[in-house]
This record gives structure tokens, C-alpha cells and sequence, in this order.
């Protein structure tokens, strides 16, 4: 069976049901359901969450139901890779780099064998506030589409480039879209409206959460992302005619639903505020909570699955957080390991958004090869504010650990570095108020023990005998 949303939920009950939550008391798309997953966040759990009874942007009961947090733990991501969850450290990092390296292929099929044909809503059918979008944070400016995978055409060579944006939405055939100039769907987006040109999109809601990992790989502008998300997903990405250009435009088959519309040349509109991944709003000078103009989409067709789930994801949460980190830790991995053989793991914490703070540990071979495993990590990430470099024996994937080893195998003053000055993130609250360019200082700390001289020795039980304790025998 082709990958889907519906089969990764399916292998989700079965192999980790802890993972899974339905709720059964209808909630409101604006604020409810955002304000349930909080809540059991704070708890310490973040479980996919299927909302069944949920009503849609007119205050009706939705057609379809809405999901959430279907990326937000690493075990999830682990099985959607198709690993033991327990496998939830390094083993995702590497499985995606390997998987990634591997060559893509599209599968073209009709229109009657695609369940997301199984409805189509055209012309006057089409209707966004039939969906149970919801509104996230308590001052965001609206309703937005997030988590879906916007597919769009390099005007010059036809190949297809994928992007998580996020879609204000403002009428039930109307939206705004916010590209980053600097990202290849802004630069897209940039030529053909320099060119007086429409740009067709197809929003892809809701899909396996490998195809996701392949549209959030960062590499080359040009390169056809329709078939790295194929080699993201380990098959075939099955695909069909659009509604709304056909064979012009393909689309997902195994999508859950498909949003297809255009950006218009020459119109935009007031968006946001929204919640960044940074947990913040932007703020602008003068302490204002920023609004912008956007270009304006005109949703032309939506068609959808009989029994589709509509899935958003929670913006600024570990549902943004694990999908956005574990294609950025697959490059870093690589590029840190071609300047250093001896790096063994990379990790974007939590804490740092799965943006701003990495751990990297390393078996050093000569001195001197952490700081460059730190320069390394750098440079393949102009996100990352702060490096830190441990020894193999470290967990980095254990806060207390590298902590730990902050605190005992470093001295300030000789392994701290600072790099001011550098490029940095234009949603780093940090840099926003300071300046209208996004440039940041970068820390390096090198927290692994001084190489070729003598340290103290780790105390520790035998390890033969601690792995051999069975605690069930003693209590």
C-alpha cells in the first residue's frame, strides 16, 4: 500500500498507541484545539491528536476531521522512517541522510485511481471556511493554513520545488502567502511577479511524514523536489493531474487533500501577526507586533479524500519543531563529518527551537578537531547561534549530560569563542530589535576533555554488571 497520512496513523496505534489520542469532545478550530495540545504539553506529552468532533470556520460541525502533532516526538518520526521507536536518537539522522542520497522516482496515475480525487470542489464549491482551520496563538491575526506542503514550478526548467509555508487566510477563495525571499519558493515566487506572471500552487494537507521530510531538505535551488521527497519516503511518489492545469501541474495522489490555486501577480494584503517557531512574535522597532504585506492567493480547486483528515501543525511547539530539525541535522552530519571523520552525532535541541543550539560529539583524533567540528556545524547552518562540542561518552541527546560536561570538562576563558557579526535567523527576537539586518554573534564551546593530556577518570559501577541487572528481579 502506497504511504499515506492514514497508514503512518494506522502503524502508529499499532506499534506506539501511546502516541495517538482521539478526542472525544467537539472543540472550536480557534484557539481550542491549540489550548488542548498546550495543555497536555505542559504535561510532557505531545501525541498525535485526532479531533473527530470539531467545527469549521462558520461555527458548523466540520466534513472532516482536524489533526495534529503528527511530527511532534522523534519516536514518531523513528516509526514513520520505519524504525523501532526506540531508535529515536541518531539512528532518523542517519536513515534520512542514507535516504536522501538515493535517487527519487515519480509514478503518474490516473485521476480515478487517486483518493484524493475521491472529492473535488471547483469554481463556486470551493469554500475554505468549510475547514476546521485553525487560529493558534492568542493574538494571531487569523486562521492559518500550516503544515501543509506548498508545491510550486521553476519558471525556467519546469521542476518542481516544495516548501512549508504558511497561508493567512482571508475569504473562502482567499489567502495571503508568506516565501522568503532568500528560499527558493520566494525566489519562484519573486520571478514570476517580476515578470507580471501568476504563480500556480498546490497545497499538499496532509501526507506521510516522509514526504514532509523530503519537502523541508535543504540543497542546490533547481534540483526536483517531488523525487528527493520520493527518496525521503523510501518509494514512488505517486502523482496526478491537477484540476485546475492538468497534466501541467501534478499533484500528490496519496495526499490527504489538495488546495490548488494561484498567486496573483500584482495584488497583496495586510498578514499576521502569527506565532513564530521561536515561541515570539516578531517585533519590529518600537515594540509592535509586526504585520507585513504578503502576496494574495486565489484558491481555484480543493479536492480531498472521502474520509481525509485535515492536518495542521502546532506552529512553535515540537510539532514545527522535530520535522523542521532532522533534515537540518542529516546536513549538518554530513558536512561536519566531511571536515571531521571523527563527529559521531548531531542534535538540534528542543530548547534551542531545533534551530538555534547544536550538539556535536566527536572521537577526537588530533587537537584542535572540536573547534573545527564547531566551524563546520556553522557553516552548514546559518540558523545555529550556539555549537557545542562533546566527547563521544557524552549523550548529546541528554541536556544533563552535556551540562555535565559544560561544567566539568571546560574552562571559559580557553574553549568559550565568540563570533560576532555573523549572518543569522530574521525571526531571532535577538537580532530583530537591534537591527533591520539579521546579523548575530555565534558561540563555540569546546566541552570535550583536553586531547593527548591527562584528565580525570568518570567514575562508574562495571558496566558488564549494569548491563546485565535485570530490575524486575530486584523489585
Amino acid at each position: 500500500m502506497p504511504k499515506s497520512l492514514g497508514s503512518y496513523l494506522e502503524t502508529l496505534r499499532t506499534v506506539c498507541p501511546e502516541e495517538v489520542v482521539d478526542v472525544k469532545k467537539e472543540v472550536d478550530p480557534k484557539f481550542e484545539a491549540t489550548t488542548f495540545l498546550r495543555k497536555l504539553e505542559l504535561e510532557g506529552r505531545s501525541p498525535m491528536a485526532v479531533f473527530p468532533h470539531v467545527k469549521n470556520l462558520y461555527g458548523e460541525k466540520s466534513e472532516l476531521p482536524l489533526g495534529f502533532n503528527a511530527f511532534a516526538s522523534r519516536k514518531k518520526l523513528a516509526v514513520a522512517l520505519d524504525l523501532k521507536p526506540e531508535q529515536y536518537k541518531m539512528e532518523p539522522v542517519l536513515e534520512l541522510a542514507k535516504r536522501y542520497r538515493n535517487q527519487g522516482t515519480i509514478e503518474v496515475i490516473k485521476s480515478e485511481d487517486a483518493p484524493v480525487k475521491e472529492v473535488i470542489k471547483k469554481g463556486e464549491e470551493v469554500d475554505l471556511f468549510k475547514l476546521p482551520i485553525p487560529t493558534h496563538n492568542s493574538k494571531d491575526g487569523g486562521p492559518y493554513i500550516l503544515g501543509s506542503s506548498t508545491a510550486m514550478r521553476n519558471p525556467e526548467t519546469g521542476v518542481y520545488n516544495l516548501a512549508m509555508l504558511r497561508l493567512h487566510v482571508k475569504g473562502k477563495n482567499r489567502t495571503t502567502i508568506h516565501a522568503e525571499l532568500n528560499h527558493h519558493s520566494g525566489m519562484i515566487i519573486k520571478e514570476n511577479r517580476e515578470a507580471g506572471r501568476e504563480t500556480p500552487i498546490a497545497l499538499v494537507v496532509g501526507h506521510h511524514p516522509t514526504f514532509y521530510l523530503g519537502s523541508l531538505w535543504e540543497g542546490p535551488y533547481g534540483k526536483d523536489e517531488y523525487e528527493i521527497a520520493s527518496s525521503a519516503m523510501g518509494e514512488a511518489l505517486r502523482v496526478v493531474p491537477s484540476e485546475t492545469w492538468g497534466e501541467d501541474f501534478m499533484v500528490p495522489a496519496d495526499a490527504e487533500m489538495i488546495i490548488e490555486g494561484v498567486v496573483l501577480a500584482d495584488e497583496v494584503d495586510e498578514e499576521g501577526p502569527v506565532g513564530e517557531h521561536t515561541r515570539y512574535y516578531k517585533t519590529i522597532r518600537g515594540g509592535k507586533i509586526d504585520k507585513r504585506l504578503d502576496p494574495v492567493v486565489k484558491i481555484t480547486a480543493i479536492t480531498y479524500r472521502k474520509n481525509a483528515i485535515y492536518l495542521s501543525n502546532n506552529m512553535a511547539h515540537a510539532d514545527q519543531g522535530f520535522i523542521g530539525s532532522l533534515p537540518k541535522e542529516a546536513v549538518i552530519y554530513e558536512k561536519a563529518k566531511d571536515s571531521c571523520p571523527g563527529v559521531t552525532a548531531v542534535y538540534l535541541t528542543p530548547g534551542g527551537v531545533c534551530r538555534y543550539i547544536c550538539y556535536i560529539s566527536l572521537k577526537q583524533r588530533v587537537a584542535g578537531e572540536a573547534k573545527n567540528a564547531i566551524m563546520a556545524s556553522f557553516i552548514s547552518d546559518w540558523h545555529i547561534k550556539f555549537v557545542v562540542a562533546v566527547d563521544e561518552d557524552v549523550d548529546i541527546f541528554s541536556d544533563q549530560e552535556v551540562l555535565w560536561a559544560i561544567a566539568t570538562r571546560t574552562q571559559p576563558h580557553r574553549r568559550f569563542f565568540v563570533i560576532p557579526e555573523a549572518m543569522g535567523a530574521s525571526l531571532d527576537p535577538t537580532v530583530s530589535l537591534e537591527s533591520s539586518k539579521p546579523l548575530t554573534s555565534k558561540m563555540g564551546i569546546d566541552a570535550t576533555k583536553p586531547y593527548g593530556e591527562p584528565f580525570s577518570e568518570v567514575c562508574e559501577v562495571p558496566l558488564d554488571l549494569l548491563q546485565s541487572i535485570q530490575l524486575e528481579d530486584y523489585i
